[in-house]
């Protein structure tokens, strides 16, 4: 039924509780897992390093991972594998994208996440991603 699950994450307990559910399905669908975190590049970082500068790749790698690291850890315990993403941009814009270009049959994501302030203000990532996706979202609380 699933065959590749995309799992957005920002290392929250909202994204660490929907890569469980991710592991879940993979387990009884035996499906492929695609990881994504999008990294939001401070504008400030930008004009002092200058666009594609190292230390902007370097910052970008750093946070990639930090935000990976606990939801690479719970799916290597359940023994599932799975491929990581690191994308720079808009979080709802780059997991559309990326659902698409993937192929993903499902998207498993938080409702909520670490920029949950902004949501507020601006509406919810997990909002915006489950009306630009014709696939089916699975939002975790």
């Amino acid at each position: 039924m699933f065959r590749r699950i995309l799992v957005p994450v920002d290392g929250s307990e909202h994204a660490l509780r929907a890569a469980a559910v991710a592991a879940e399905l993979a387990r009884r669908f035996d499906s492929e897992v695609i990881v994504l975190t999008v990294v939001s590049v401070p504008q400030a970082l930008v004009m002092v390093a200058g666009l594609g500068d190292s230390v902007v790749e370097e910052y970008v790698e750093s946070v990639g991972r930090e935000a990976l690291a606990p939801t690479l850890l719970l799916l290597a315990e359940g023994e599932i594998g799975a491929e990581t993403k690191v994308e720079v941009g808009v979080a709802a814009e780059v997991i559309i994208h990326q659902a698409e270009e993937t192929g993903a049959d499902v998207v498993v994501m938080g409702k909520r996440g670490l920029g949950e302030l902004k949501g507020l203000l601006l509406g919810s990532v997990s909002d915006r991603v489950t009306h630009g996706l014709s696939v089916p979202v699975v939002l975790v609380p």
